[in-house]
């Protein structure tokens, strides 16, 4: 029962972290989407990654949130994570995704 109860809230807790990602990941879109907006120009590529990275976090959150509950938090949505994913907008998008 104690290791049911463990289960539960490491899931609980796996799936405010991935909503929170998915979270982040869109407003970073968002953001830049709005920017291209204004005068400055922006780069397509930069785009199409925070595109990209947000539709991988949103994935990796449903993933999780359909799976069976007896499913490890961690085994959930392992290897799914892109290489380059995590790296802070300030870095200038060095990831290169194909």
């Amino acid at each position: 029962m104690r290791s049911e109860i463990e289960a539960a809230r490491a899931r609980e807790g796996r799936t405010s972290e991935l909503a929170a990602e998915a979270r982040e990941a869109r407003e970073k879109l968002d953001g830049y989407k709005d920017d291209a907006d204004g005068p400055q120009m922006s780069s397509p590529g930069r785009l199409r990654d925070l595109q990209q990275a947000s539709e991988a976090a949103e994935t990796r959150l449903e993933r999780l949130q359909s799976s069976p509950p007896d499913a490890t938090p961690e085994g959930a949505d392992a290897g799914s994570r892109p290489a380059d994913e995590g790296t802070d907008e300030d870095a200038g998008g060095g990831g290169v995704l194909a």
